[in-house]
This record gives C-alpha cells, sequence and structure tokens, in this order.
C-alpha cells in the first residue's frame, strides 16, 4: 500500500483538535517507508496544514471536501471551484438565517461568524472573519462549511444548483453535523483519484480513513477502507477495516496492524 489518505476531524484529530504524538509517530513510520500520506478533509488547505506542521510532517491534501488537491510541496493537481451564483444564494440564505458558514478558497478562508471564535483571537492574515456576507468576496471559492442542520427548509432555495453542486454530511468531534458544499465534480473520492494518478499509483493500493458520509466516495476509491469506531453507521458498514475512536489512537493502531 502505497498511498494512505486520511480524514482530519473525527478520524485522525483528537477531541483537542490535534494530532496526537501516537498519530503523528506512525504517519513519520509511514513517510519513512516510502508511503505517501495525505490529508483528506473537508477544510481548506491551509487550515489543514498547520495541523501536521507543529509535527513537521508535509503531507499531501485533499482539502475543501475534495475540490483542492496538492501534493507534499503543494503544487496543485486539481482545483474545482464552486459556481458563483450558488455562493451568491448560500450566503443571503446564511445572512437572513444567521448561520455560521465558513468558505475555503486556495490560498484564504472567509467565515461569517458575528463574534471572533476563540481559535481566531490571534489574527491570521489568511481568514477573514466577517459579520455578515453582504458584499464580500465570493470569488474563486472551493467549498463551504455551513453550521445548519441539513433538514433545514431555508435549504429548499438551493435545490436549482442540485446538479452543479454536492451537499454532504461531515460530523466533528463534538457530534455535531456540518453541511459540505461543494462542486458536483468534486469530491475526496474524484480527489483520491487524481491524486494517485498524479503519483502513478493505482488507486487499489491506496488505504483511505474516514468517519462519515463525506468519507464515503473515497472509501469506494480506495483499495482498503478504515471506519472509525465513533464514525457513522453508513461510514462503519462501508468499510473494510473498523479502527479503535479517535480518541484512543485508532489511526496508529491500525497503521501498525497494516504496515506492521
Amino acid at each position: 500500500m502505497r498511498l494512505a489518505a486520511f480524514d482530519l476531524d473525527g478520524t485522525l484529530l483528537n477531541e483537542e483538535n490535534r494530532i496526537s504524538e501516537a498519530n503523528a509517530a506512525a504517519l513519520r513510520s509511514l513517510l519513512a517507508r516510502g508511503v505517501v500520506c495525505a490529508a483528506a478533509t473537508a477544510r481548506g488547505y491551509r487550515a489543514a496544514m498547520r495541523l501536521f506542521a507543529e509535527h513537521g510532517i508535509a503531507p499531501a491534501a485533499i482539502a475543501s471536501g475534495g475540490a483542492d488537491v496538492r501534493l507534499a510541496d503543494g503544487s496543485v493537481v486539481q482545483q474545482v471551484e464552486l459556481p458563483a451564483g450558488f455562493l451568491h444564494a448560500l450566503a443571503e440564505i446564511s445572512d437572513r438565517e444567521g448561520w455560521n458558514i465558513t468558505f475555503a478558497g486556495a490560498e484564504r478562508t472567509l467565515r461569517r461568524q458575528a463574534e471572533l471564535p476563540d481559535w481566531l483571537q490571534t489574527p491570521r492574515p489568511s481568514i477573514q472573519v466577517v459579520p455578515h456576507l453582504a458584499g464580500a468576496d465570493l470569488s474563486g471559492l472551493l467549498t463551504a462549511l455551513v453550521e445548519a442542520d441539513p433538514g433545514h427548509l431555508s435549504l429548499a432555495a438551493l435545490e436549482p444548483w442540485r446538479a452543479e453542486v454536492a451537499m454532504r454530511t461531515a460530523i466533528t468531534f463534538s457530534g455535531h453535523t456540518l453541511l459540505t458544499f461543494t462542486s458536483a465534480t468534486a469530491d475526496k473520492g474524484t480527489a483520491l483519484r487524481a491524486l494517485a494518478a498524479a503519483l502513478g499509483i493505482d488507486p487499489a493500493d491506496t488505504v483511505a480513513f474516514g468517519d462519515s458520509e463525506v468519507d464515503l466516495p473515497m472509501f469506494a476509491v480506495a483499495g482498503t477502507a478504515v471506519a472509525m469506531a465513533n464514525g457513522t453507521g453508513e461510514a462503519k458498514a462501508a468499510a473494510r477495516i473498523i479502527a479503535p475512536p479517535a480518541n484512543e489512537d485508532g489511526v496508529a493502531k491500525v497503521i501498525h496492524d497494516l504496515w506492521g
């Protein structure tokens, strides 16, 4: 197995929103064996890479829900933007309903939130937090993460975009549901296939770790699918291996079992 892709929230990250030393050591052991490691996440590229930098790890990336695919050196394999009309429609709904929403682009993040979140008390040039999205620059955005009920009636206004935009759910470590929007042509499965092709690796020679609906397309492509014990029923039903929970370093334990 030459390529391993890891979902972050609920999979590689613990309840403190960090990569444990055990999981980091397991990733370093794979890299030392020549196995390509990839972060597969709904988060934007820069936000995902910060989590690995403190451990001295530079993974490839399947970021923004599969809309932003990059090699370990940061070079772009492919990027797929959301339609501009859809972004404006979603922004209008979010302002009206008061939803917290995070848009990720290739190099920037835009978040609608009334107050500055605790994790952003230290300003970051690549992240802009605004109380409303009216008049905001929505160009070049790859994904949207919305903190809303997937059954909310206001989402019906987005039905005209169903053919062009995919909506999937992801589960945070605290159990909250996030709605993830990407172009209909971008998901973690198409991204894993594109990354494998760029590296000259057969998808059958890949392993994918995940915990929720957003990971299912990746499971369908990978030769081996690993779901976390804390994952959804759908994720576990689609997996070949069930790993111990994320908070018990399940990723590290499965890496040890698969690679020795």
